[in-house]
């Protein structure tokens, strides 16, 4: 698996798990006004999960490139156009 391949992998594992991440801790908003949604968060703490986030998807990537680097997983032959 070279650099870009990863790197392209990465970015799709990070917005998986970033959708997962989303919903953890998230807590309702109970005004009840003009302008409040009921089911919007009241703290989002975006930049916690996203560091979250990077940390999983780095952990899941760099166990998929350790399988891929000692031939457990042979993409190369999955994806190998055969002429």
């Amino acid at each position: 698996m070279g650099f870009v391949n990863a790197m392209f992998i990465y970015l799709l594992v990070w917005w998986v798990v970033l959708f997962t991440v989303l919903p953890l801790g998230v807590e309702r908003h109970t005004d009840t006004g003009m302008g409040h949604d009921r089911g919007a968060p009241k703290n989002a703490d975006l930049p916690r999960k996203i560091k979250l986030t990077s940390l999983i998807s780095a952990v899941i990537v760099g166990l998929m490139w350790l399988l891929v680097h000692f031939n457990i997983i042979t993409w190369g032959e999955w994806f190998r156009v055969k002429a």
